[in-house]
């Protein structure tokens, strides 16, 4: 019975162990420069830049961003809750550093947006979170280069961000759309994909308290079942 218990619950130690092992993908892996990232799982540091001409709008805010997130619930008089729509958007949107441009197709990532916002309407609230244009941008995925890499005049090992910089890129590079470097979710299980408008240290520390609950929740779930087949069998 022991044995059957545990393999009840070990689905909660690995989603644990899964969210710590992102958590130290983000801690351990060198950030790269998009016009010098190897192909595979890269970290990249750069911001978000407009290449479309009707870019998306957040939900009832209109405010032009690369990817959105919205949910509505109706909440009753006795203050439950349901959800009755929820969507995120999958267009691809772009990023770019002073060494390069890439393109970036969020479908089945994990992401993290820092801007988010809460709106009553009668027994209706919407929550939205978005990612804006000019935005600081954080990603952990794998890059694959579809066509040969546009060169640049720049030096590659000076990749800051700053906002001239990738102006520049934009400029020479942004028509380019679909000869871009492309990051996607790997083709890999257990490869992580991450999106974070956070700090990197604020998306580590969130991994790893989101890990801590998990490992919590294991512990709590396995005492709470013991505890109760005890009970169960001091019945009898």
């Amino acid at each position: 019975m022991e044995y059957l218990v545990l393999l009840a619950v070990l689905p909660i130690l690995f989603i644990a162990f899964y969210r710590l092992q992102i958590a130290r993908h983000v801690e351990d892996l060198p950030t790269s420069p998009i016009g010098a990232a190897a192909q595979g799982l890269v970290e990249i540091k750069a911001r978000t830049v407009d290449l479309n001409s009707r870019p998306l709008l957040v939900p009832r805010l209109g405010i032009p961003c690369v990817w959105f997130r919205y949910e509505i619930e109706n909440r009753d008089q006795n203050n439950g809750k349901v959800m009755v729509d929820a969507r995120e958007s999958i267009d691809r949107f772009y990023v770019a550093d002073s060494s390069g441009i890439c393109a970036v197709d969020p479908l089945r990532a994990e992401v993290h947006p820092k801007k988010n916002k809460q709106i009553q309407d009668g027994s209706s609230v919407y929550k939205l979170s978005w990612i804006g244009i000019d935005d600081s941008i954080y990603i952990l995925g794998w890059l694959h280069t579809l066509h040969p890499r546009p060169k640049i005049d720049d030096k590659i090992h000076d990749y800051s961000s700053t906002k001239s910089k990738i102006e520049t890129v934009v400029k020479r590079y942004g028509h380019l759309k679909e000869k871009l470097d492309r990051i996607t979710r790997a083709p890999y299980p257990a490869i992580p994909y991450i999106i974070s408008t956070h700090y990197e240290h604020t998306l580590v520390n969130k991994l790893k308290r989101q890990a801590k609950y998990w490992f919590i929740g294991f512990f709590a779930t396995l005492l709470v079942i013991f505890l109760i087949i005890e009970n169960w069998q001091s019945l009898f």
